[in-house]
């Protein structure tokens, strides 16, 4: 594996990524249970991914980040602004890393430079949800700034069980 955090790469995704990002999204679903989408739920294809970055690069306030160790994508961060005049300066943040790659100092690097893109951008809120049980990730929004807003009871339904979200966001500072 890797040495140092240098050895990665986060860069915007492109088109000609949507190979490598298809695969990263199937091993990574495969993998984790702490996101909202299961396996088989996320880009159906290469030429689906491509069009997911594609809509990325055009879409106002939304950000698609990719973390390759030379080829391979390892982890991702999205942001998703709100659609309409009364949300638009509200982002939803996504982040997911494959399990060999976590602990590294990715997450962090991944937060900073969502916000980075938030302040160029003239955000002024980031929101997520965590799984209750997802106590690293936790850590991490926590680290970054971002405080316990809510729960969502018993919101999704994870290997036969019920799950609590918690809502966490920060508001950004000019």
């Amino acid at each position: 594996m890797a040495g140092g955090l240098e050895s990665y790469e986060v860069r915007r995704a492109l088109p000609a990524d949507a190979d490598a990002l298809y695969t990263f999204g199937e091993l990574l679903l495969d993998e984790s249970h702490f996101l909202l989408r299961s396996p088989g739920e996320r880009a159906g294809s290469p030429a689906e991914m491509q069009l997911v970055i594609e809509r990325f690069a055009v879409l106002p306030n939304h950000l698609l980040l990719s973390v390759f160790l030379g080829p391979q994508v390892v982890g991702e961060a999205i942001v998703m602004g709100g659609e309409f005049r009364r949300n638009r300066l509200s982002g939803t943040v996504g982040i997911g890393i494959l399990e060999a790659h976590s602990g590294r100092g990715l997450g962090r690097r991944l937060m900073l430079e969502v916000d980075a893109y938030a302040n160029v951008h003239g955000l002024h809120r980031l929101e997520l949800t965590v799984m209750e049980s997802n106590t690293r990730a936790r850590s991490l929004y926590e680290a970054m700034g971002f405080v316990v807003e809510g729960i969502k009871r018993d919101s999704l339904f994870v290997y036969d069980e019920f799950v609590d979200e918690i809502m966490m966001a920060k508001l950004l500072v000019e």
